[in-house]
């Protein structure tokens, strides 16, 4: 079942020949994967899998300019698991890092 996208068909070739075909997830998506080894067993041959960065709150753009050695293999489940992870992460960073709302009566 192996999907090869159209776009970076060689990008993708490379990243998954270095995975061995397999998601690189460790965990990052909430999964332990304790079955495998703390490694989830998808591969390209059971389903769809795609190659994007660890950072997955990059832009598309910031996305595009990661080097093709520092891209990870992920299955589309790990994929929006982690992605969704790791927005909520950001956001509350960005919560705690960010100003005190101004009180009522503050001038």
């Amino acid at each position: 079942m192996t999907v090869i996208p159209l776009g970076t068909p060689r990008t993708w070739a490379v990243v998954m020949s270095a995975a061995g075909h397999r998601c690189h997830c460790t965990g990052a998506c909430g999964s332990k994967h304790s079955k495998t080894a703390m490694q989830c067993d998808k591969t390209t041959e059971h389903t769809q899998m795609l190659a994007a960065p660890a950072d997955l709150t990059l832009t598309t753009a910031a996305a595009a300019t990661v080097p093709v050695g520092e891209l990870l293999a992920w299955c589309t489940d790990c994929h929006r698991k982690a992605a969704t992870r790791q927005r909520a992460d950001a956001r509350e960073r960005h919560r705690l890092e960010g100003d005190a709302p101004a009180g009522l009566f503050d001038l």
